[in-house]
């Protein structure tokens, strides 16, 4: 059957297919918790002056798990060291909360905020060296089902308020674009390597949505093969592509972390290292972060 394939670049309509039939498979093999919605939800709190501008802000998203990760993090350089952030932070904490999440995680380099997340209350359970190349990725996480000690904050004389799409765009550029990029020194935009595998009729029947950033770590974000066609070889042969493909950009190591206990065997095979492994993330299965140097 695999003679009659042919891989071709995939178009948009393509990946957004495969990243519903990915989630499809998924809650049927762990169903999502009553009370969240199937999609992501974006949870943006912002801090703005007395001129409404912007001076910190903290974003997150909501998972049908029963889970947030915590996506962007920042202060204006003018107001850090007055708990603008921290303010930020528990006030997105307790939307989590709110909507009954059972935990957060969250990733942060070494040059950005791991000891002031250890302070919060949060417990290092993976690190990804080499990521990109000298220095290190932490990813942290924190129980919201469990007894635990809640930092005090200093009360702030700015206002806490909702933000929107947005205001969770401009916060994820300040931190981007003012506040990583002299560290990290981005040398390209996103290099995307969507494939798919067709069959005659021009049928999808495997697909991989991966790609190179802007700092030369290689993604794997999601890999699908139709039922009738697995266990020939297929997401092994989209994964070999990649890795090639990736190598060629100038990629020197390779992550994913759309991994569980269902999939993590199949990216062990093909070589990745398991960097941490995340309990209860969904429900009585594991989260999993792994990465190959290429």
């Amino acid at each position: 059957m695999m003679e009659k394939l042919r891989l071709r670049r995939s178009a948009r309509k393509d990946s957004e297919r495969i990243e519903k039939l990915v989630y499809e498979h998924y809650y049927k093999l762990v169903p999502m918790l009553d009370g969240f919605k199937p999609e992501e939800e974006t949870v943006c709190k912002k801090v703005v002056d007395k001129d409404g501008n912007i001076i910190a802000g903290c974003t997150g998203y909501v998972f049908p798990w029963g889970c947030m990760y915590i996506d962007d993090m920042w202060v204006d350089e003018r107001y850090r060291r007055q708990e603008l952030g921290s303010n930020a932070l528990q006030a997105v904490e307790k939307v989590a909360e709110e909507k009954g999440c059972h935990l957060i995680w969250l990733g942060t380099w070494d040059f950005q905020a791991k000891p002031y997340y250890l302070k919060h209350g949060y417990t290092l359970f993976a690190e990804v060296n080499d990521c990109p190349k000298g220095h290190t990725d932490n990813h942290l996480f924190k129980r919201l089902d469990q007894e635990r000690t809640i930092r005090p904050c200093k009360p702030i004389e700015y206002e806490i308020l909702d933000g929107s799409e947005d205001d969770a765009e401009y916060i994820c550029d300040q931190l981007d674009d003012g506040y990583n990029a002299p560290i990290l020194k981005p040398k390209h935009g996103y290099i995307k390597i969507n494939r798919k595998l067709v069959d005659e009729d021009g049928k999808v029947v495997a697909a991989i949505m991966a790609g190179v950033n802007e700092i030369d770590v290689a993604w794997i974000w999601k890999i699908w093969v139709e039922e009738d066609y697995r266990g020939q070889g297929l997401g092994s042969l989209l994964v070999r592509h990649f890795e090639k493909k990736a190598k060629e950009k100038g990629a020197t190591k390779i992550i994913s972390e759309d991994i569980y206990d269902w999939n993590v065997g199949f990216f062990q095979k093909a070589g990745y290292k398991v960097a941490g492994e995340l309990k209860d993330l969904p429900k009585g299965h594991s989260f999993f972060i792994v990465g190959k140097d290429i």
